[in-house]
């Protein structure tokens, strides 16, 4: 068993919850925080998914890992998020291919 299977990633964050709630504030965009996580490296795919279980609201974004992210994390924004509950979790996927996932953070979205 590798390093990278014993130690869990950490669910993401979403600026603006409190107690699992996020009311939108006129702000069309909210900011998901990916801290860091073991053996983070420049080149690491992160692949935010914001799950709202209906398929036109759902999103999924990736990017690279930068050299400045590394042992910082990674930001992401969604843009007009839809009121309702929404699971929001991450992938990762090192250099060498394998995957790690994140568990979701479970939050409701009003305006």
């Amino acid at each position: 068993m590798n390093e990278t299977s014993v130690v869990p990633l950490a669910a993401p964050s979403v600026d603006g919850a409190v107690n699992g709630t996020v009311v939108l504030d006129g702000s069309s965009r909210l900011t998901v925080r990916v801290g860091p996580y073991p053996r983070m490296t420049q080149g690491d795919e992160v692949q935010l998914r914001w799950d709202t279980g209906v398929l036109r609201t759902s999103l999924i974004d990736r990017r690279a890992v930068r050299a400045d992210e590394v042992g910082g994390g990674t930001v992401f924004t969604v843009g007009e998020p839809a009121p309702g509950t929404v699971r929001v979790s991450y992938l990762v996927r090192d250099p060498d291919g394998g995957w790690r996932s994140s568990p979701a953070l479970t939050l409701t979205i009003r305006r």
